[in-house]
């Protein structure tokens, strides 16, 4: 699954309705920092076929549904979408919050290319599955994934259990980052990911050791965990 960010032009935000409406993807002549132009029409046959499937996402994260849209269309201008908010949720709350603050304003969609069409070395998609808009806290860092590595190193051999936990989190986002797959596949079976799978191990070792724990002896372990990667 692929995913495309874009500064979020948002229309209007009603906290009460827990709605919001704007452009999830616009329409240009100019490549995209992946080289990508989207045009015209491409989101046309999957509003249509596929859009009880399509979610709002937090970041992404298939774990955490926080809405869905009541209204999306393809006009001259790109994929406008009006999302409903669920705000028995409260990351939803928050989410809509961030937005009305312009916090959040960034929005990202996650889709499969069906037909593209390269011209002058420019990527043209012709036709995409969509399958979730999400809004997004930044757009994707193409060397996050080897900061956060990098940053787990330093953080577990502090003696301090703040930067352990810091740490955990980061192992959560490289392992989200790696084992989430195309909605209708995704379950929580990691196995069918090796490098999820490895990466979800370490995590719950670290996790063990952050209450009540000998810091000699979970530094041990921590190294031990860390050398799997």
């Amino acid at each position: 699954m692929e995913r495309k960010f874009m500064k979020f032009e948002l229309k209007e935000a009603n906290e009460e309705e827990g709605t919001f409406e704007g452009y999830a993807s616009t329409f240009t002549d100019i490549p995209d920092s992946y080289g990508d132009v989207v045009d015209k029409g491409a989101f046309k046959k999957t509003i249509k076929e596929n859009r009880g499937r399509i979610k709002i996402l937090w970041n992404h994260d298939v774990f955490e549904p926080i809405g869905k849209p009541i209204e999306l269309s393809e006009d001259e201008t790109g994929l406008f979408v009006k999302g409903k908010l669920t705000l028995g949720v409260q990351r939803a709350k928050e989410v809509l919050a961030l937005m009305k603050d312009g916090v959040i304003n960034e929005m990202s969609i996650g889709y499969q290319t069906i037909t593209e069409k390269f011209v002058d070395n420019i990527r043209h998609l012709k036709e995409v599955k969509l399958f979730d808009v999400s809004p997004v806290t930044f757009a994707a860092n193409p060397t996050a994934q080897v900061l956060d590595v990098k940053a787990v190193e330093r953080s577990l051999r502090n003696k301090d259990t703040e930067p352990i936990e810091e740490a955990v989190k980061s192992l959560q986002a490289l392992l989200e980052k790696v084992s989430v797959k195309e909605p209708e596949e995704t379950t929580l079976e990691t196995e069918a990911n090796p490098e999820a799978a490895e990466i979800e191990d370490v995590l719950n070792g670290i996790q063990s050791e952050i209450e009540g724990f000998d810091i000699e002896e979970a530094n041990s372990r921590i190294d031990a965990a860390i050398a799997k990667l």
